[in-house]
């Protein structure tokens, strides 16, 4: 009987309970609001190593480690795409969109500038879309930058998927330990009224006798087949339609005989869970149409993506060699630190310019986005609005997915100094970011997105 797949959930699962125990009893995870499965995946990592010593044969593998991350990646965004949503999208709604499209290009821009200097100076031998990985695990999450990565190893990016997590992670990390003291900035700044000391100090447990929220209702009668079952089956039918999609047009485009068309077609491979959003919302919409939305519950369908995320992260973080991450430490920690301080500005600036209400809620949520995910945006705009009152949260959960589209073009952009490896290529991608940033700004400016900064600095109470 094959134990691999099992050994390695026990071992996350055993990670994340101990994570778990560790926040009621270290308060520093509760000040700086760290994410459990971050924690989780620290002592995951630790625990691989211990293993590596101790019980060899038991030790998880990490290609095994990835290949969960990769695939808990499109669970949890076609969880997200299948909720019923929103009809009407606000203008805030696309202003939100507007600002995180604008800030994974900068995010691009940054990080690939910087590895063509590393090109040019003293890292000539780094492969040309080193630094991309930066957007993609800062701005997107660590599955897709694991995935991207991967697929770029057969492009001749050694190790890339590790150095897709390891950004990931080092995103999350800025996310929870800048996020928090940014926070404390906003209160003292007058922004907002208080910060919620409950929400950092709760222990992750809920007391007996307190109110507990509901976690999801029945949609089907459990004689016939278990409500989780039926979701869980249901996302898996849409995930078996974007792996069709996704051979097909793979074959399709071997089949031209075009070396370049055929090595684009397997990078598709690393978007699965941008076309499995797609398929979900269209699923979601057809029905809407047919009347019988009512078949999912958006609170079930909540956890089922809450899980995942819970296990991707944590088998993200205990899938990254530290062997490599040495080897890559000077320019990963040069890349990382440059491209956060100057995304904590970017989106500061933005937020004071093109919000005329709650422009720090929106700021605090957004940049948790391009420094990790929805949910750890969603996580640093609770502490601040705990229920979530104010329109930031639905404008970010409606803006990211916007956002997927505006920012088409650089999935495209990002690939080309993988697959045509020449200077020219380097450099008209370069450009090209750059002229996609002029143009985002230039529509935003059209469209009467920006708007006088002292009518954003008021508090908003």
């Amino acid at each position: 009987m094959g134990w691999t797949l099992a050994v390695d959930f026990t071992l996350l699962s055993f990670s994340l309970i101990v994570a778990t125990i560790l926040r009621t009893r270290v308060k520093f995870l509760r000040r700086f609001h760290v994410p459990n499965a971050i924690t989780a995946g620290f002592v995951g990592l630790a625990l691989m190593y211990l293993l590596e010593w101790l019980l060899p044969d038991v030790m998880p593998k990490r290609k095994v480690l990835g290949n969960i991350v990769y695939h808990l990646l499109a669970i949890t965004f076609i969880s997200i795409g299948l909720k019923k949503r929103v009809k009407y999208v606000d203008k805030n709604a696309l202003t939100t969109a507007f600002n995180l499209s604008l800030g994974y290009a900068v995010e691009g821009f940054i990080g690939y500038t910087l590895t063509l200097i590393f090109i040019f100076t003293f890292i000539p031998d780094i492969f040309p879309t080193f630094g991309m990985l930066l957007e993609i695990g800062f701005g997107q999450s660590s599955g897709q930058a694991y995935a991207l990565g991967t697929q770029w190893e057969a492009l001749g990016f050694a190790n890339g998927g590790t150095v897709g997590l390891t950004f990931g992670a080092i995103g999350f990390l800025w996310a929870c330990f800048v996020g928090i003291p940014l926070l404390n900035w906003g209160i003292k700044k007058g922004y907002i009224k208080n910060l919620d000391s409950k929400m950092l100090d709760h222990k992750g447990f809920f007391n007996p006798g307190e109110y507990r929220p509901y976690s999801g209702r029945f949609t089907t009668h459990p004689d016939v087949i278990a409500s989780a079952s039926f979701h869980i089956a249901f996302v898996g039918l849409i995930y078996l339609i974007d792996y069709l999609f996704i051979k097909g047009v793979v074959f399709l485009l071997s089949g031209t005989g075009s070396r370049f068309a055929e090595q684009f077609g397997n990078i598709l491979w690393a978007y699965h869970a941008f076309f499995a959003t797609i398929f979900a919302l269209a699923a979601g919409k057809i029905l809407d149409k047919i009347n019988r939305h009512h078949i999912l519950d958006d609170d079930t369908l909540t956890n089922i993506s809450a899980s995942s995320v819970d296990f991707l992260v944590t088998a993200a973080i205990m899938a990254i060699e530290l062997v490599v991450v040495m080897e890559y430490i000077v320019p990963i920690l040069i890349i990382s630190i440059v491209g956060g301080v100057t995304i904590t500005f970017v989106v500061l600036f933005l937020a004071k310019r093109t919000y005329s209400d709650h422009f720090f809620e929106r700021a605090i949520s957004i940049f948790g986005l391009l420094t990790g995910t929805v949910s750890t945006g969603l996580a640093l705009l609770r502490v601040v609005d705990p229920e979530y009152k104010t329109p930031a949260a639905g404008d970010l959960v409606l803006g990211s997915g916007i956002s997927l589209f505006i920012g088409f073009p650089l999935l495209f952009l990002i690939n080309i100094p993988a697959l045509k490896q020449n200077v020219r290529a380097y450099l008209f991608t370069d450009a090209a970011i750059a002229v996609y940033i002029g143009i985002v700004v230039l529509v935003m400016f059209i469209a009467g997105v920006f708007k006088k900064a002292d009518q954003n600095l008021k508090v908003n109470g």
